[in-house]
């Protein structure tokens, strides 16, 4: 049997594909959008796909299925019950798909979603045990899916199903059998995932948190570990009820012209500058929001902006702008007007620019000593600030920061003076350029923040 896992970095998306070299076909299981990787392994393989399986409606990145169907012609798979609008084929209980060596029962295990689905796979070459669980968004490496996304008025319903699923639909495999998850760490489908990509049942059983509760703490526990939902689900989970439009008939992505980001910005487009925080703080357009390019900027850009939103990027290179028009388009946002490459030619048309100071933690601690009115807005998390944090710090967390009523924690005078600090820079960059957006004036981004002022005796 031929298995391979595939892993999107900063979103930890986790897919799959199992199949068979002897009669050269493969199975592609919770595909990513981009199937570019999916096409190029089954082909070095010599084999070729002939299904397509969606453990359950995603609610965190849009799915490839449709566009690896439109690619292959093979069928695609779901869960019995589950309202998709394309057309599927769905998947009960017991249901058995086979081929050559390679035997996949489906386990119907809602919880995370009502008509999710795990599945079983066997390796008939070495016997009929099972050998390894694809588990979807039921269990994770660490931890368990997140209940919440069928709405409030299922939560209660949901958490059950999840209890139920866990313990009776996974409890009659042997503890060797190994658990893979479309999920890992970076994921908002869960809370506290491990950076491991792979588990065992047995592994899970004795040191997973959720899985030794009974049914009483495990409601008490999951309700407090419910992330916070970010912007883009709601977007995502109807996109992948309908199925995605297909990449190649998205509205293509070209450089842009001075004046059509003038024309972007009349028309309230959301501009999103990949540079780092250096090049961001000493010049860029004003309104821009600085999410630096990295693994997690889909997520962030998540937080930031509502999916429907229009963007423009301003990246470093070319190479930087396509790569995050993929990354972005995997989590939903479509509607991409366009990128330039540096702001030069803005700064050369004679247009306005603005700027975010970069002060360092010695600067920062002068500024504290000398001003006591000054804000310092700690962003880390509640686990983060519990670790150690200045005194005079304002706590607000970044997310709580960056939702609609935010902003009033803060003073309501747009021209006060206000320092943002988080564990190294990048989130102070993103929450101080968020600030800058909304019109306060004289913000400050601490850089090395916390991990350095920590290490500085002078500053504690």
């Amino acid at each position: 049997m031929f298995f391979k896992q595939f892993k999107v970095e900063g979103l930890g998306c986790l897919s799959y594909m199992v199949g068979c070299p002897r009669v050269s076909q493969a199975l592609v299981i919770d595909p990513k959008r981009d199937i570019q990787e999916y096409l190029e392994t089954a082909s070095a393989e010599k084999m070729k796909i002939v299904g397509i399986i969606e453990t359950h409606v995603h609610a965190d990145h849009v799915s490839g299925a449709l566009e690896l169907q439109n690619e292959t012609g093979a069928p695609v798979y779901i869960g019995e019950g589950t309202p998709v609008t394309y057309q599927a084929r769905f998947l009960r209980e017991g249901e058995v798909i086979s081929f050559g060596s390679v035997k996949v029962e489906v386990l119907t295990t809602p919880g995370h979603t009502p008509h999710a689905i795990s599945l079983a796979v066997s390796d008939l070459s070495r016997g009929e045990m099972v050998e390894l669980l694809l588990t979807g968004d039921l269990l994770f490496v660490g931890s368990v899916g997140r209940p919440d996304l069928a709405g409030r008025e299922l939560l209660e319903e949901q958490i059950d199903s999840l209890y139920r699923s866990l313990h009776e639909k996974l409890g009659r495999f042997e503890e060797q059998v190994e658990v893979y998850p479309a999920h890992g760490a970076g994921s908002a489908c869960g809370k506290g995932i491990s950076a491991k990509l792979s588990s065992t049942l047995g592994y899970e059983r004795k040191t997973n948190p959720y899985l030794g509760l009974d049914l009483t703490s495990f409601r008490k526990e999951i309700k407090e570990a419910i992330p916070r939902r970010p912007k883009n689900f709601t977007h995502v989970i109807e996109t992948n009820l309908k199925g995605a439009k297909s990449l190649k008939r998205l509205n293509p992505v070209y450089h842009l012209e001075v004046s059509d980001i003038r024309k972007a910005m009349e028309k309230d487009f959301a501009l999103i500058d990949l540079r780092e925080a250096a090049c961001f703080g000493g010049a860029h357009i004003p309104g821009s929001i600085n999410i630096g390019m990295a693994p997690s900027s889909p997520s962030w850009l998540a937080d930031v902006v509502e999916p429907e939103r229009h963007l423009v990027l301003i990246a470093t290179d070319e190479a930087e702008a396509r790569e995050a028009v993929t990354m972005f388009r995997r989590v939903g946002y479509d509607n991409i007007y366009g990128y330039c490459v540096g702001i030069m030619n803005w700064v050369l048309a004679g247009e306005e620019t603005g700027f975010l100071p970069q002060i360092s933690i010695h600067g920062l601690h002068r500024i504290l000593g000398k001003y006591p009115n000054h804000t310092l807005l700690d962003v880390r998390t509640r686990e983060e600030w519990e670790e150690g944090h200045t005194e005079q710090a304002l706590h607000l967390p970044i997310h709580d920061l960056l939702e609609e009523e935010g902003i009033q924690h803060l003073p309501e005078d747009r021209d006060a003076h206000i320092s943002v600090i988080c564990k190294s820079g990048y989130r102070s960059n993103i929450a101080a350029s968020y600030l800058k957006s909304k019109g306060y004036t004289n913000v400050y981004s601490v850089i090395g923040g916390m991990s350095a002022w920590m290490k500085r005796s002078d500053t504690a």
